[in-house]
């Protein structure tokens, strides 16, 4: 099965409109984030590292679709934690398909056999499972710390495909990816059926536990040259082919970090699905509100200088396409012709712009502000003491000039605080995202089979 003809319209048709209106800032795929647990501990994935008070909560179905509602794209992401374990998954997926949202639920495939067998899916043009797979088997289960999972994703591949499903596979490759590996990899998902791959190259970012193993931009080059010299033609990616071409260095393409606006449990992540600096109630509020000029390559952003993940650039590519006569005429010349390295000149990156940023780290920062910076970049929970002398504790996940807002445990709902108010803020607990705790964590849980079962995941 191929990409539907109607996607591709869709797409297309959407991004025309939206030039049409002379809208710079649009978004192009809403990713939608319902819960942060996971019945996985990858290495290269930091979202499981909050409090166990936070691992538990889960969006509504009501806050999901409207969401959907607010930032109206015509695709939508489903990524996590682990999306099969939210109990009303079935009624997120079936509100969005009612929509005619295209949607690919993105999941490891531990739990997908077992949820088409309770019926909580019906195959449908709209609905694509994307399932997590980091190259061929010994590169998949390295990334994710367990044995067995390319196996039981695999199997669960093939059984959704015999059900008539869309199945793709996302993946991420990694510095240890051997290329003629993972070019049997793409050989191997097209003989069971998948409709395509989604690649990217594995970003940096700070809360990631394993730092080792992430990808710069010539190692992210030659790695993509590699696998792209005399590709196959049965080889198909579910992604822009100006897009594989930046990932070759053969096109320069800079971040549109408001393309794949993440909505989360905290509201909607400023900037990008990466980046954790803040949140806004609304769509409008990121677009408006955002300092985009402080992200992506050319801004001079340390935390952006290596990043090549699709959530940036592919929005780029496909504006290109459709905003540009080169960029029109690059994608047609690579649909027909195919995506080759061979082809085409290696691009001379452009330079940067000087940096400077206001950090925790400033002498001239008044203990509060210092505090209150250091806690937003802590995944653990504060004790909040306020002037009247009353206190409360929680995460602490978004800090403005007026106010602060976290997550009580007390009130186990999200509460917002005027800053005036607050006398001094002090971390409790531990950051699990501690390279320390991550990895005592990891050493105790690494083979639990127990981690497959919703009711007894749960983080010390």
């Amino acid at each position: 099965m191929s990409v539907p003809i109607s996607q591709m319209w869709s797409v297309a048709s959407y991004v025309i409109k939206q030039k049409l209106k002379g809208r710079k800032k649009y978004p192009l795929v809403l990713m939608l984030e319902p819960l942060l647990r996971c019945n996985l501990a990858c290495a290269g994935c930091g979202k499981i590292q909050y409090p166990g008070h936070i691992l538990k909560k889960e969006m509504s179905v009501e806050e999901a679709l409207a969401a959907v509602d607010e930032c109206d794209t015509p695709i939508v992401s489903i990524p996590g934690g682990e999306p099969l374990l939210h109990p009303q998954m079935p009624e997120i997926v079936a509100g969005m398909v009612e929509r005619k949202k295209y949607v690919y639920l993105c999941t490891n495939a531990i739990l997908l056999k077992e949820k088409i067998d309770q019926g909580w899916f019906l195959p449908s043009k709209y609905l694509t499972f994307s399932v997590h797979l980091d190259g061929d088997q010994e590169a998949h289960d390295f990334s994710v710390c367990r044995q067995g999972t390319y196996e039981k994703a695999e199997e669960a591949i093939r059984y959704a495909v015999e059900q008539g499903f869309r199945v793709t596979c996302n993946t991420t490759l990694f510095e240890h990816a051997d290329v003629e590996r993972t070019r049997s990899f793409f050989d191997r998902v097209m003989s069971i059926g998948v409709e395509g791959v989604m690649l990217s190259p594995g970003y940096g970012y700070s809360k990631a536990p394993d730092q080792s193993n992430f990808l710069n931009r010539e190692k992210t080059f030659e790695l993509f040259r590699g696998l792209f010299a005399q590709a196959k033609k049965n080889w198909k990616f579910n992604q822009s082919p100006l897009f594989v071409e930046f990932l070759m260095g053969k096109r320069h393409l800079e971040c549109t970090p408001w393309g794949n606006p993440c909505y989360t449990l905290f509201g909607w992540q400023r900037p990008c699905y990466l980046l954790q600096e803040g949140y806004t109630e609304t769509f409008q509020q990121l677009l408006d509100e955002t300092e985009w000029d402080k992200y992506g390559r050319a801004s001079g952003n340390p935390k952006c200088q290596n990043c090549m993940v699709h959530c940036g650039y592919e929005p780029t590519a496909v504006d290109a396409t459709f905003g540009t006569w080169s960029g029109f005429w690059g994608t047609v010349k690579a649909t027909f012709l195919g995506v080759n390295s061979e082809r085409g000149k290696n691009i001379v990156l452009p330079p940067v712009t000087e940096f400077n940023e206001t950090s925790a780290e400033d002498p001239t920062l008044e203990t509060t502000e210092r505090k209150l910076l250091e806690e937003v970049d802590f995944r653990g929970d504060a004790l909040i003491t306020f002037k009247d002398g009353t206190t409360d504790q929680g995460y602490l996940f978004n800090v403005t000039e007026s106010q602060l807002e976290y997550f009580s445990i007390k009130q186990n709902q999200p509460q917002k605080s005027d800053r005036s108010e607050v006398e001094k803020v002090e971390k409790t607990g531990r950051d699990y995202a501690d390279g320390q705790s991550w990895e005592s964590w990891l050493r105790k849980h690494k083979q639990n089979k127990e981690l497959e079962s919703v009711s007894s995941y749960s983080l010390p």
